[in-house]
């Protein structure tokens, strides 16, 4: 069987769900907007891709942690409505967000005070999750989207942490721990809690900062290492005062993290009010340290 045969709107038949036009495709799944017929609701159906639909340790994994994370309700986390199967088709239905990915927005150049704002809505989606004792795994660009008004959300909890936990899902052949943002212990295959999310952030920090990952390699296992064996990567000019923040995101030791989401954005806040050169780098701009009001 051809496992990378990708379904198109046409062959798929979930009841309840009418497909609109395709959103997205990747290894993982496509992604398609289509309409929540009980709610007449737009939402992203996300359609895993065959190759892990036949691993039934995922099936059965994605299951269950997609009902847990469905409980998550925060403002910087993608809503889950729904997850489930059809013949053998796994689905899950997540809040729609439009504006795009972090992967994109890199591409096109941040503004310090852009980065402060995503890297404190990330934080606060992460807290969140934490304290209801989930943590992601592949916090990165391609996974993290934005709202019309501009608020950055985390998407794919439930994912990241079935195919973590999957027999047959290497490093090198899933998106899962992607390399360039994975954190020590999760390349060693340790045991992880919330602050290897935090050390993921600190990669997208430098990236959205510098625009490429902190390490580079010829293929993923070596990119692994370097996150292992290698220093914090030094930001360049004029990014440089932003380094104690990098520094507490990307510590090789767990002891020497930040402890959680709201320890990162109050060690922002003081660097913000503390550093000569946050008044020319935000240019008048309130980084959301506080978030969003509803």
């Amino acid at each position: 069987m051809n496992s990378t045969v990708v379904l198109s709107p046409v062959d798929i038949h979930i009841p309840g769900y009418r497909i609109l036009r395709p959103l997205g495709e990747g290894g993982m799944a496509s992604v398609y907007l289509a309409v929540q017929e009980s709610l007449d609701r737009e939402v992203a159906l996300k359609v895993m891709a065959a190759a892990l639909v036949a691993n039934p340790e995922f099936t059965e994994r994605f299951i269950k942690e997609g009902r847990i994370t469905a409980q998550l309700s925060h403002p910087n986390l993608v809503t889950v409505y729904d997850i489930g199967s059809h013949g053998s088709i796994y689905y899950l239905a997540a809040e729609f967000i439009s504006g795009g990915t972090l992967k994109d927005r890199i591409g096109n150049g941040m503004s310090v005070a852009e980065v402060l704002d995503v890297a404190c809505d990330v934080a606060r989606g992460l807290e969140y999750a934490h304290k209801k004792g989930v943590v992601h795994r592949d916090v990165k660009p391609g996974n993290i989207l934005f709202k019309s008004d501009g608020t950055a959300v985390l998407a794919d909890f439930g994912i990241a942490k079935a195919m973590d936990n999957s027999s047959g899902m290497t490093m090198a052949g899933s998106s899962i721990g992607t390399p360039d943002y994975m954190s020590p212990e999760q390349a060693r295959a340790e045991q992880v809690d919330g602050r290897s999310d935090l050390y993921s952030l600190g990669a997208v920090l430098y990236e959205m900062l510098v625009g490429n990952p902190p390490y580079t390699g010829s293929d993923p296992f070596s990119i692994a290492l370097a996150h292992v064996t290698q220093p914090v990567p030094q930001l360049p000019e004029p990014h440089q005062w932003l380094q104690p923040l990098l520094d507490g995101l990307m510590a090789k030791s767990l002891e020497q993290r930040f402890v959680n989401g709201s320890d990162f954005i109050a060690a922002t806040e003081k660097l913000l009010a503390a550093s000569p050169e946050a008044v020319a780098a935000l240019q008048g701009h309130a980084v959301r340290t506080r978030g969003r009001t509803a």
